[in-house]
């Protein structure tokens, strides 16, 4: 991990007499997961679950294990705390490298590009997506590694209670605010639309958006329709209308860019992600 990590970062320490070498992963995989997730053991081909509890505060649970945990530039309209289990995850943010290993949490803002890396050796984690600003994260990770010290494992109901109890009354009172990107205006489909209604060249608007926002606009426009999707996934639609309704070409369209984003066919997203009530 990088010293002065500027994104929300939490160093915790090892349970009394674990090491990441040794005891970590025997930690890990005691984890309480719903509905059998991650199920089917680690490999070299990254696993991705999700899961949406019934909680105010979370919009909904990700784990991830793997080797193959690489993922390509995307953004989520959700803040996203990672915290690491076993292995290490690595994550690209704006031009940037940030190292979080066992025992270490990263909170990604909101509606900031990130991508991550592949690994060498199995990884085990859980991605929490809340509201922008509604956590604190670094108190949240503290949180998790202490209850885990003291009980060995944690629960679902736990880590909904540790979020309720870290909720800020503020935005982002730790690590960055939310980077949060709009389009320009919210109108636009295209680069050539952009660029008019923007009164540039094409490449002067493309090279204004990338500085600004961190990414071509092809992209933003590729990962807003896929936070979408996600959406009304979420929300129980049939996979073929949200694929219309989110602006893809059809239903093997979305599956491939959605695959690719988030590392999970969006049927299977779905069957994990009981509409609230």
């Amino acid at each position: 991990m990088q010293p002065g990590l500027d994104y929300g970062c939490a160093n915790v320490d090892f349970p009394k007499g674990l090491s990441p070498k040794a005891g970590w992963f025997v930690m890990a995989v005691s984890f309480q997961f719903p509905n059998d997730m991650c199920s089917g053991g680690m490999g070299s081909g990254g696993r991705w679950d999700y899961w949406r509890p019934f909680s105010r505060d979370i919009v909904e649970l990700g784990v991830v294990c793997g080797q193959d945990v690489s993922l390509p530039v995307h953004f989520h309209e959700e803040d996203q705390l990672t915290f690491v289990l076993s292995g290490r995850r690595r994550f690209l943010i704006k031009d940037r490298l940030f190292d979080a290993a066992p025992g270490e949490g990263v909170r990604i803002p909101a509606g900031t590009p990130h991508s991550s890396l592949s690994e060498p050796a199995d990884v085990f984690c859980i991605n929490i997506y809340t509201s922008p600003g509604a956590c604190n994260a670094a108190a949240l990770f503290a949180g998790m590694a202490l209850l885990w010290r003291r009980q060995g494992s944690i629960g679902w109901p736990d880590l909904a209670a540790m979020i309720e109890n870290h909720r800020q009354n503020h935005r982002c009172g730790d690590g960055m605010p939310p980077q949060r990107v709009e389009t320009m205006p919210p109108s636009w489909e295209t680069v050539g639309e952009g660029a008019r209604l923007a009164g540039m060249s094409r490449e002067g608007f493309s090279r204004s958006f990338r500085k600004q926002h961190g990414v071509p606009p092809q992209l933003f426009r590729l990962s807003e329709r896929l936070n979408e999707a996600r959406r009304l996934l979420r929300a129980g639609e049939p996979v073929a209308a949200v694929a219309a309704e989110a602006g893809f070409s059809d239903q093997s369209h979305l599956g491939r860019c959605f695959r690719r984003a988030f590392g999970v066919t969006p049927g299977r997203y779905r069957r994990n992600l009981p509409p609230a009530p």
